[in-house]
């Protein structure tokens, strides 16, 4: 009797796409925005820390949470995935440009601060490569059709 094995099954390229797209836009998108509530509620909830750096996780937390929501509605471009790499980007350095290193009430934000931005900055590394894969993928089996075609 043979034994099916699945890496030997080739994988129609409509759903392999469906399954790159959902795994970009839903997956990837709800990772992104527990990380985007965690930014926002966190502090709000604690009134752990200095208010300048509430307020930037306040600030970040809310734009983030409005892109990202909009990524998982609408699905997502290359632009959103930008935005939050930056973000991200943006909270691993602000507790290092907003001074709050020299205060020991604040590792609580900073180590808050840190985490988030690594998640936001690898989820959105993934969802790009994701994009790119989920193209090639594409123009390989449009060459593909045309060659059987020819």
């Amino acid at each position: 009797m043979a034994t099916y094995h699945s890496h030997h099954a080739a994988v129609p390229a409509a759903q392999a796409h469906a399954y790159r797209q959902g795994l970009h836009d839903q997956v990837i998108g709800l990772i992104m925005f527990a990380a985007s509530a965690a930014l926002w509620i966190f502090p709000m909830a604690t009134h752990d820390g200095a208010k300048d750096a509430q307020v930037n996780e306040a600030v970040v937390g809310a734009i983030l949470m409005f892109v990202v929501g909009l990524r998982i509605y609408r699905g997502s471009t290359w632009r959103s995935d930008a935005i939050v790499g930056l973000a991200g980007l943006w909270m691993i350095v602000s507790p290092f440009v907003l001074g709050l290193q020299d205060a020991a009430v604040d590792d609580g934000n900073r180590v808050l601060d840190i985490a988030v931005g690594a998640v936001l900055v690898a989820t959105s590394l993934i969802s790009l490569l994701i994009v790119r894969a989920d193209r090639r993928a594409a123009d390989a089996d449009a060459r593909r059709a045309r060659r059987d075609t020819a």
